[in-house]
């Protein structure tokens, strides 16, 4: 009886060893695997949001506004999941900050929610985190079709990743990621997600980009 409670007791704390790491690694600031850049389609979005998404999103979805693909975040992933909430040594970001950055994330109250839960684990300050964010957004070719349709466009997922992969040769195919609502022929391009390393990079995604669109056939907003 004794051993057989021994070796339980040695197979549960082996267990908690194992896990130890990857919750300790979740808490580390600047520990992760690659950033995934994630482009929200705007006309996509402003159809939807509602409440408090909707009234601090007000220049994003202003009539006239014409924005097409903007920054929802800057995001530190692992292989298989990711860090979040992390215990950076500062969790405000100073209001200059904000302003220029709101020429690619047209929104203040998501600027500061991405800072708390996503920049808190780059390891970087709010300024380079931020500044980061713009540089890779704007090292991006949009392929011309995306800039600004006047009418709805239909894709498959496939070729909207084919597409941003001709405009940018030095991403792997597998580096860009679709993210749809719905499914079969009734899905919504919702965003569009771009793998860099750590040190901004062109990389493939990890498993956390997988299946992230499983419709046949996507619909893309036009801009107005």
């Amino acid at each position: 009886m004794f051993t057989f409670t021994r070796a339980i007791l040695t197979a549960w704390l082996g267990l908690s060893l194992l896990a130890a790491p990857a919750a300790a690694k979740g808490e580390r600031p600047g520990l992760f695997d690659y950033y995934v850049l994630a482009l929200s389609w705007s006309p996509t979005f402003c159809m939807s949001a509602r409440g408090k998404a909707r009234r601090d999103a007000a220049r994003q979805c202003a009539p006239g506004a014409a924005l097409g693909f903007v920054v929802h975040g800057l995001w530190p992933q692992f292989r298989r999941g990711w860090p979040s909430s992390c215990r950076a040594a500062q969790r405000f970001v100073p209001d200059r900050v904000i302003r220029e950055v709101l020429d690619v994330m047209p929104a203040k109250g998501l600027v500061i929610h991405q800072w708390r839960k996503h920049g808190t684990c780059s390891g970087l300050s709010p300024r380079a985190y931020f500044a980061l964010t713009e540089r890779l957004f704007r090292s991006l070719t949009i392929p011309r079709d995306y800039i600004a349709p006047a009418r709805p466009l239909k894709r498959t997922p496939e070729q909207i990743r084919a597409d941003f992969a001709r405009a940018n040769p030095d991403f792997p195919k597998d580096g860009f990621a679709v993210v749809c609502r719905g499914r079969g022929a009734r899905a919504w391009l919702r965003e569009l997600r771009v793998c860099f390393s750590p040190t901004g990079r062109p990389s493939r995604c990890g498993l956390n980009e997988r299946d992230r669109c499983r419709a046949r056939l996507v619909t893309i907003p036009p801009v107005r």
